[in-house]
């Protein structure tokens, strides 16, 4: 072969009688190429290959706790194309099958609620919805801010998601993502119909049964009976009645947030309550504190808050706030005024559970108070660490436990749970 590069009509250097354009012109050129750029790592590499090593471990509560922990991330991301089921579909698929489960004799809570599970994977958790499932939960891991535990439950998701499209054997109904989809929105479409109609009684509590009109009324009375969806829609046909039901809310919400300002208004936590949020909080709390100026800056910090404190108050936790409230609200002991704020504090609470919970945070001026002299001396004991561990919750979890206090004992395994992955430290400087 010739040093010097022939011309493309000119005779091959090799020899061959060929052209050199229609013989060794193309392989020169490639030789002549620069080396391909390698191909960049995948911004979440390390979090897939972190997810892929979680569900190939033989302990599978690790892999349990990552599910609980996306369901709680895919609820505070709320309703979102491609994380959850198409919503009219779910919707109409949910009362079809809650009415025929309610005319079923002997089918215990459990069964029921596995059989509405499986009807719904089946019949919405397409190959084409898991894949949308997958790359939205990956779009979720990438988004700035997340902890490495984020990360990971959410890849965990993903990887799950395109289980199906990978191997072509995963049934819908056998794939655990997807039941936590579920989970989720079937939580939110219950919450979604009981707001409707607990707003709309509270609304008409205080007029005659004579002013309702016959449609109203009809509608409160199925709702009353368990059919929902007649008074969601009738709502819903009301323009004048959602937008009273909407000045109604907001005027509340104001009265409530003006009660938890006040220096003589109890706190609304539990002690195990206000523990939690501060383990689960002191984070985006104290980052809060020292936000950065830019704005992109500090819109991601109060995103990151806000993002925290749905993922804190979980149902348990709103559940057992509201129970407490409207047990109070229903005191023959308290007087009016308290027993008024209690109910307004229900349905505000229930109404917007993150703003109302972050809000007693930061305004209300009373801590926490024990239900024994016991408990106020350990819960005092607890406030003068500088730091707060796993074990040195332990005798406190164990005093509850001592006072038949099982729910909130479970509380705080929980935020040891979470003390083992987000050490505290509560010294002054902070």
């Amino acid at each position: 072969m010739s040093p010097s590069k022939p011309g493309r009509n000119d005779p091959c250097p090799c020899g061959s009688g060929k052209k050199y354009k229609a013989c060794h012109a193309a392989e020169d050129r490639a030789k002549a190429a620069p080396p391909p750029s390698p191909t960049p790592a995948h911004p979440l590499k390390q979090d897939l290959e972190a997810a892929m090593s979680l569900l190939g471990d033989a302990d599978v509560s690790r892999l349990s706790q990552a599910l609980e922990h996306l369901g709680v991330l895919l609820q505070a991301a709320g309703p979102q194309p491609g994380l959850r089921y198409d919503d009219k579909a779910f919707s109409d698929h949910v009362g079809q099958a809650l009415a025929k489960l309610a005319a079923q004799e002997g089918l215990d809570a459990m069964a029921a609620r596995n059989s509405l599970r499986v009807g719904v994977v089946r019949e919405l958790g397409t190959r084409g919805f898991q894949e949308k499932l997958g790359a939205g939960l990956l779009a979720q891991a990438a988004k700035g801010g997340r902890t490495p535990e984020e990360r990971r439950a959410l890849c965990v998701g993903a990887l799950l998601a395109t289980a199906a499209k990978k191997t072509g054997k995963v049934r819908p109904e056998d794939n655990p993502v997807l039941d936590v989809v579920f989970d989720v929105q079937f939580r939110e479409w219950s919450q979604k119909h009981a707001e409707v109609v607990r707003k709309y009684e509270s609304l008409v509590a205080g007029m005659e049964q004579e002013d309702l009109t016959p449609e109203a009324a009809e509608a409160l009375q199925k709702a009353e009976a368990g059919e929902l969806d007649a008074l969601v829609k009738h709502v819903q046909a009301d323009p004048a009645l959602v937008e009273r039901i909407s000045r109604e809310a907001k005027e509340r919400a104001q009265r409530v947030e003006a009660k938890l300002r006040d220096p003589a208004t109890p706190s609304v936590f539990s002690p195990e309550e206000e523990l939690w949020l501060t383990v689960v909080l002191w984070e985006p709390l104290r980052a809060m504190k020292s936000q950065p100026k830019e704005p992109e800056g500090r819109r991601q910090v109060i995103a990151g808050l806000l993002r925290a404190v749905k993922g804190a108050v979980d149902p348990e936790f709103l559940e057992g706030m509201l129970e407490r409230m409207r047990a109070g609200a229903k005191d023959p002991a308290a007087d009016e005024p308290t027993r008024e704020w209690l109910t307004d504090a229900a349905i505000a609470f229930e109404a917007e559970p993150a703003r109302l919970v972050l809000a007693a945070l930061l305004t209300a001026r009373q801590e926490a108070r024990g239900r024994s002299a016991e408990e106020m001396v350990a819960l005092a004991d607890l406030k003068a660490l500088p730091a707060w561990t796993p074990e040195q919750l332990e005798p406190y979890r164990m005093l509850l436990e001592k006072e038949g206090r099982a729910a909130a004992a479970w509380r705080i395994r929980r935020a040891q749970d979470w003390l083992h992955e987000h050490p505290v430290q509560l010294d002054a400087a902070d």
